[in-house]
């Protein structure tokens, strides 16, 4: 005989605990996915698809889509520029700045991290319907803009 389910007592209404329930399942397929194979932690991911989306952006503006601080999203740049996958060149519209671009490599590479992502969370979201998942996703956007 099995034991009886732990009581979770009011933690199933609240966001942070759903979501963190949610991050374990999305976690170990990120890990296998894109950590392992590809050496991409998930803010590099995020960093580098942003910088293959956005040629030339702007490292502040990088940032702030990132919702780091600018020190952080330079750390995390400093990375990509050494692994080949980002260059930074001086501004075109203002001389005192920098704006970024994925190399060719990154582009790559962001192509291929979010390809492997995408149909590696197909099999998580599996229990949803096409419309449950595209409700899901389009709430979750809804508080996005809250923490930028």
């Amino acid at each position: 005989m099995s034991p009886a389910p732990v009581d979770e007592g009011g933690l199933p209404g609240l966001l942070g605990w759903r979501l963190a329930q949610a991050r374990v399942a999305t976690q170990g397929v990120f890990d296998a996915e894109v950590a392992e194979p590809l050496q991409l932690k998930p803010a590099e991911l995020s960093m580098l698809e942003l910088l293959r989306a956005n040629p030339g952006i702007a490292p502040a503006r990088l940032a702030r889509a990132l919702a780091v601080s600018r020190p952080q999203a330079t750390q995390l740049l400093d990375r990509l520029e050494q692994r080949g996958y980002a260059r930074r060149r001086p501004s075109g519209s203002d001389g005192r700045g920098f704006e970024v671009h994925a190399t060719a490599e990154g582009q790559r590479c962001a192509r291929d991290a979010m390809a492997r992502l995408s149909a590696a969370e197909a099999a998580v979201l599996a229990p949803l319907s096409g419309a449950e998942r595209a409700m899901l996703l389009e709430l979750l956007g809804k508080l996005a803009p809250q923490v930028r």
